[in-house]
């Protein structure tokens, strides 16, 4: 049952205070509101210059208060007075955020569209834009949860972990095996030539450490986790999910992202030195079956091989960059999803191309460096 009275406000000389009655639900007509407003301004005969805003936090409110809420602010626009809305309750001020949010980006969309400049140059202001926002909320967030401060839930995270850790060693074991195998029959090929087959482990060994074992890892976790957390989150998009955690006042990088990208980051290096010793095996196998090697003198050869410690450490380093490559390529592309299924299969597409791109390129980056660093 409606108050006789909806907005009471009271002048307090520099500012006014109106406070909201009752219950704002479908049933209040926000005109009387509005007219109970100007019927005050008749009374006290001046407009005023700063209007408080206040409201009960039990008050029960749905869609028609923030109907009336940006009745108020637009008339108010027209007549020159400012208004305060920090006293209403925290969840209605997320919702008038979010609305503002989405308003100013229909308006730069707008804006946009009717400039002169080419199109090509459009899309690449706004893809820059899309990228260095994104990446400034994950270090934001990365902060917050170094600090105690984060929206992330360990039951997230350990959930991520499992997802593209234990449940990956499979392909992880086929590829990698195989992978072993074959440095191993090709590089016998070669050795074979100048009566040196035994280096065949040290070949198969600093090969798997240094460059296949961390960029095989990579590009099957590209191809089936950064897929995985572009699908997810796509779907997310898709349904509203992420704005509805937008409303409630969740970031979607704390809650969605963060725990994905730290378990692929903490994963990616594990599954790495996982993949350095089956493809050891892979050559292994192929040394004693096929060339008649000693398991002792093949061991015996790749610890040789691997005296250095900073063959497996680079190896390493390189697998937790790729690592966190494919983890924010794969968010931001869920992220950043069309409206339709089709802008989501192109999504979870674009996610695997671009990060098996960037882990090329990252690859060659480290190499160039190790080198120039000295470290062969």
């Amino acid at each position: 049952m409606l108050n006789p009275k909806v907005i009471r406000c009271t002048n307090h000389g520099e500012y006014v205070e109106c406070i909201l009655e009752g219950d704002w639900v479908l049933s209040v007509d926000s005109s009387e509101a509005l007219s109970q407003w100007q019927e005050f301004c008749q009374v006290e005969q001046t407009l005023p210059k700063l209007v408080v805003l206040k409201m009960n936090p039990e008050s029960k409110w749905d869609s028609s208060l923030l109907i009336f809420i940006f009745s108020l602010e637009d008339q108010f626009k027209t007549q020159g007075v400012r208004i305060d809305l920090s006293n209403l309750p925290q969840k209605v001020l997320n919702l008038l955020e979010f609305a503002e949010r989405r308003k100013a980006k229909s308006g730069d969309d707008l804006n946009l569209g009717q400039t002169d400049l080419p199109s090509w140059w459009d899309g690449s202001v706004q893809w820059i834009n899309r990228v260095s926002t994104f990446w400034g909320k994950w270090l934001v967030a990365l902060y917050q949860f170094l600090t105690g401060r984060s929206f992330m839930r360990l039951r997230d995270f350990m959930v991520a972990c499992k997802s593209c850790g234990a449940s990956a060693l499979p392909i992880i074991t086929l590829i990698a095996f195989l992978t072993g195998l074959t440095l191993a029959f090709v590089g016998s090929v070669q050795l074979e030539k100048f009566n040196a087959t035994i280096y065949v482990a040290d070949l198969v060994s600093l090969a798997m450490v240094r460059e296949m074992g961390p960029l095989m890892v990579a590009i099957v976790m590209a191809g089936r986790t950064g897929a995985s957390f572009a699908a997810e989150l796509g779907s997310m998009k898709l349904r509203e999910e992420v704005d509805s955690l937008r409303t409630f006042g969740i970031p979607a990088i704390d809650f969605l992202v963060l725990p994905r990208t730290l378990a692929l980051f903490l994963m990616t290096p594990l599954l790495t030195m996982y993949a350095d010793l089956v493809g050891i095996l892979g050559g292994l196998t192929v040394g004693t079956q096929v060339m008649d090697f000693s398991s002792l003198h093949y061991y015996e050869q790749t610890e040789t091989a691997l005296t250095h410690m900073w063959e497996i450490y680079s190896g390493l380093i390189k697998s937790l960059a790729f690592g966190l490559i494919i983890g924010l390529v794969g968010c931001y592309k869920g992220l950043h999803t069309g409206n339709d299924s089709a802008a989501l299969g192109r999504s979870v597409t674009s996610s695997v191309v671009v990060s098996i791109t960037f882990i090329v390129v990252c690859d060659a980056l480290f190499e160039i460096a190790f080198s120039f660093l000295g470290y062969r």
